[in-house]
């Protein structure tokens, strides 16, 4: 076996507590599944998992560490995502304006293909989860069972993976919600809502790279 049985288990430990911790991909998933139901957040969270594939990728390749090392590409990088949900958040808060008065929007709502791409974007902008790799994953590699990139590549697809069962609780429950308020006059406010989770979220994002 290339993963050390002992070093594996403490890694699916440690991603388990992780994928229930709060976190920038988790408050964008919701947010759509609130704003378009629960195939638009599982086309945000597909979106989401090819964006953590090129992460894993890129920190196998050592890309990531060059990225790591330089303050100015990584602080780009992370001002560049933030900016992304900011602009995700703003289009939100327009569409709830744009709700005539029976709570239906006067546009047809993003495609699964945007969420999809909003989704890998909104992950792909993020330098933190290719840090995650790079610094996280390592831990539970061991040089002796073979090729450390070979190890990561194993290794790093794993928490994503892990985490689709959470996701298939998340959003069905949230669709739910979402979609009995939406037969009334509060589907506005789903997509307030949704605007100001992407709006807070960005701006503390990018609070946290310029302070």
């Amino acid at each position: 076996m290339p993963v050390d049985p002992d070093l594996l288990a403490g890694y699916l430990l440690a991603c388990l507590v992780l994928i229930v911790t709060p976190g920038p991909d988790m408050a964008f998933v919701l947010g759509q599944t609130l704003a378009g139901g629960a195939r638009r957040g599982w086309a945000a969270t597909a979106g989401v998992y090819a964006g953590v594939c090129i992460h894993i990728g890129l920190a196998a390749a050592g890309v990531a560490a060059l990225v790591a090392a330089s303050p100015v590409l990584f602080t780009t990088l992370r001002i560049a995502g933030a900016a992304y949900l900011v602009w995700l958040g703003t289009q939100a808060l327009r569409a709830a304006m744009r709700h005539d008065p029976s709570g239906h929007p006067v546009e047809a709502t993003p495609s699964l293909l945007a969420a999809f791409r909003q989704g890998f974007l909104t992950n792909l902008l993020n330098p933190k989860v290719g840090l995650f790799f790079l610094a996280f994953v390592p831990l539970f590699v061991d040089p002796a069972r073979g090729p450390a990139w070979l190890q990561m590549l194993i290794l790093g697809p794993m928490a994503p993976t892990l985490a689709l069962p959470f996701y298939a609780m998340l959003i069905p429950g949230a669709a739910h919600v979402a979609g009995r308020l939406r037969t009334s006059s509060a589907g506005r406010w789903l997509d307030a809502a949704a605007g100001a989770l992407f709006l807070g979220l960005g701006v503390r994002l990018l609070a946290g790279s310029l302070g």
